[in-house]
C-alpha cells in the first residue's frame, strides 16, 4: 500500500484532503499523511469501539479530524453489522440481531460543512457498499484526484459490484484504474478475494500513452 501511494505521489498526484472511509484505528490515514504531509484528513468510521483510538490519533493534529458515522447516500441513520473482530464490520441491508443503528453522513455534506480543501484522496474500505457512498459524493468527486478502493472478486451483497464492474462504473464517473496493491486470497480455497485498486482521473495524460516503455 505505501509503495503504491508513493508511486502516486512521485507521479505528481496532488492531495489537499484525505477522506478515509472505514478508518478503523487510523493506521491507513497514518500512511497517507506520511506521504502527503501537507494534506488535511477526515477519518470516517461508525464503530463506537474505534472512537477513542481515533480521538487519540487526531489529538494534537489541527488538520486531522474524525466523524463517528457511516458514509452513504444521504444524511440520516443506517443499520451496521458489527463483526467480532471489528475489521469485518459493514453496513447492512436491513436490521438484524447483529446490527445496530448508527449515524450516516455523506461525503458531500462533510466536505461542504467542514470547508475541506481539494483535491481529494478518497479511500474506501467499505465492504461492498461503495455505490451509495459514491451517490452521496457527486460534488466531491468533481475535485477528486485519487480513489483508493478495496474491490472484490465476489458480490458481497445485493448492492455490491465485483472489481471489473466497479472499474466500468468508475469510468462513467471519470476515473480509470492505474495501480493495484495488497491482493488477498480467501482462506477456504485460495481464490482471489479482494485487492486495493488505485483510480486516477481518466483524462490523466499517462493514459494517452499506449507504449510499455
Amino acid at each position: 500500500m505505501s509503495q503504491a501511494l508513493l508511486r502516486m505521489r512521485t507521479k505528481g498526484v496532488q492531495v489537499g484532503t484525505i477522506l478515509d472511509l472505514g478508518a478503523s484505528n487510523g493506521q491507513w490515514a497514518k500512511i497517507g499523511l506520511s506521504l502527503f504531509p501537507n494534506a488535511r484528513a477526515l477519518l470516517v468510521d461508525p464503530l463506537a469501539e474505534r472512537a477513542e483510538e481515533l480521538r487519540a490519533f487526531c489529538a494534537g493534529r489541527p488538520d486531522v479530524d474524525f466523524v463517528s458515522a457511516a458514509a452513504g447516500a444521504e444524511v440520516g441513520e443506517a443499520h451496521f453489522a458489527v463483526a467480532g473482530d471489528l475489521d469485518g464490520s459493514s453496513l447492512a441491508e436491513k436490521a438484524g440481531p447483529k446490527t445496530r443503528a448508527v449515524p450516516m453522513t455523506t461525503l458531500d455534506h462533510e466536505v461542504r460543512t467542514r470547508n475541506l480543501p481539494g483535491p481529494f484522496l478518497v479511500k474506501f474500505d467499505t465492504h461492498g457498499f461503495e455505490l451509495p457512498i459514491l451517490a452521496g459524493a457527486t460534488e466531491t468527486l468533481k475535485n477528486t484526484s485519487l480513489i483508493v478502493m478495496e474491490v472484490y472478486n465476489f458480490q458481497l451483497n445485493s448492492q455490491a459490484l465485483r472489481f471489473h464492474e466497479m472499474c466500468a462504473h468508475l469510468e462513467t464517473l471519470g476515473f480509470r484504474c492505474a495501480d493495484i496493491a495488497d491482493p488477498l486470497s480467501r482462506t477456504r480455497d485460495g481464490l482471489l478475494w479482494q485487492m486495493d485498486f488505485f483510480f486516477l482521473r481518466k483524462d490523466d495524460p499517462a493514459f494517452s500513452i499506449p507504449q510499455f516503455a
